[in-house]
């Protein structure tokens, strides 16, 4: 396969309702959707889903795009690929963010699956060496941002179970006690629920944690640094609760790292963050060769990201509900014509050829407003 041309666009995505984590609040997301062309003229499509500041890794929407257009379109067309590995393993050596190349790296397995007329799904399992059964739908959960108080909490996981939603994940910070926290558990003490908090907290901490042992959470994802593995591993000796870990993973050297120091139990494996597709795969299977549980993490994808999350989360290193939400879920409008609706607590993984999805009229026009760039 060659890579001939390239176009990129800036979708503003306003969100239904504000969206809190951490110490930041989002109401609009741009996020920029990357198309790419091969010899025959199949297009795929890539989503860069850094945000626009670096409030969650370091990377940012700008720098991803500047790189995407300056660093690594320009050195794609310069060589056939004959798998997606193949063009992975190039795009890895340009050293560029993390989720610029993701979103390069996802278009080009949309253009690999058109080519052999199969879906991502298919193609994600035969590169894992997994024959059996495709599944066609996965367990979703939901994540509930910030909130003031244990009752509006409560209000939201309500809401959200009403919807059909089988796993809450609640964002945290120093403002969430003890108490809400039990209120919260007492409301719902049976339902599979679980902890972020973005890196929020330190190592002095760990009495807060502690106390929230016997509250029956499935895990606390990344509570401490982002850059910090050795007090995660203190922190997980004192505590029962399993820590889930998500910003400072990004390649299989960190996994590595994880299993020999005993930082963490879990692994949220978000596309994005790990560089794309293949990455994601090689570290969920070294994951789980070493006894450490794997999950898709979300990003506020559009339909778009939402449906590559799909395809991951239908591997058989999945089994934990990930972080992928309805269609109706966070914006007004999605870029998509296809929907992604809950049935029974689960979604349908999208088995048409390449990614499954396509751009609606909206996102169509304006795509063809610009320029295809030659490469």
């Amino acid at each position: 396969m060659q890579i001939i041309e390239y176009k990129m666009h800036q979708f503003f995505m306003k969100l239904k309702t504000p969206y809190r984590f951490a110490e930041s609040t989002y109401r609009v997301r741009p996020i920029n959707i990357l198309a790419i062309k091969d010899e025959l003229g199949n297009v795929g499509l890539g989503e860069v889903e850094a945000f626009q500041f670096p409030n969650y890794i370091d990377e940012i929407q700008s720098e991803c795009v500047r790189s995407l257009n300056k660093r690594i379109m320009p050195l794609l067309g310069s060589k056939d690929y004959d798998t997606p590995f193949e063009f992975s393993r190039f795009i890895n050596s340009t050293n560029g963010p993390f989720m610029g190349r993701a979103a390069a790296e996802m278009a080009i397995w949309d253009l690999f699956a058109k080519r052999n007329n199969i879906s991502v799904q298919k193609l994600m399992s035969l590169a894992v060496g997994d024959s059996g059964k495709l599944k066609t739908s996965v367990p979703v959960g939901v994540a509930i941002g910030i909130k003031s108080n244990s009752q509006q909490i409560i209000d939201e996981i309500h809401s959200q179970l009403n919807k059909g939603y089988t796993r809450i994940k609640l964002k945290i910070n120093h403002s969430y006690t003890l108490k809400m926290l039990e209120e919260v558990r007492t409301e719902f003490p049976h339902v599979l629920m679980m902890l972020d908090a973005n890196s929020q907290f330190g190592l002095k901490d760990s009495s807060f944690f502690k106390n929230i042992d016997g509250l029956n959470f499935a895990m606390i994802e990344q509570p401490l640094g982002k850059k910090d593995l050795r007090d995660h591993a203190k922190l997980q000796e004192r505590i029962n609760t399993p820590i889930c870990l998500d910003e400072n993973i990004f390649t299989s050297e960190d996994i590595w790292k994880v299993i020999n120091s005993g930082a963490g139990k879990i692994i949220n494996m978000k596309l994005a963050r790990v560089g794309g597709i293949a990455n994601a795969l090689a570290m969920s299977s070294l994951s789980e060769s070493h006894g450490l549980k794997v999950w898709c993490g979300g990003m506020l994808e559009t339909g778009i990201g939402r449906a590559f999350n799909l395809a991951l989360a239908s591997q058989k290193f999945y089994s934990f509900p990930g972080d992928i939400s309805a269609s109706d879920r966070y914006y007004e409008n999605d870029l998509i014509n296809e929907t992604f609706t809950l049935n029974n607590g689960k979604i349908d993984v999208p088995t048409s050829p390449g990614l499954g999805v396509t751009l609606n009229e909206s996102s169509q026009n304006a795509f063809n407003g610009d320029e295809w760039i030659k490469i």
